[in-house]
């Protein structure tokens, strides 16, 4: 992302598994695949160019990550 953007709190049971777009901090598109997703923002918000659309894959479960 270029620019700081805030990111929603995504339901992992609703979307876990797919692929979102998110604009402006809201889910726009939901997908099984990231060329799924594209198309639906892009239906969605013809106007807006790619790259202000940021594309994320939810996992399954929840993961925790530790450094120790």
């Amino acid at each position: 992302m270029k620019h700081a953007e805030k990111l929603p709190v995504i339901d992992i049971k609703k979307y876990g598994g797919k692929q979102v777009a998110i604009v402006h901090g809201k889910v726009i598109a939901v997908g099984k695949t990231s060329q799924e997703v594209i198309n639906r923002a892009k239906k969605r918000m013809p106007s807006k160019p790619l790259n202000e659309i940021s594309i994320f894959s939810v996992p399954k479960t929840l993961a925790v990550i530790y450094y120790v």
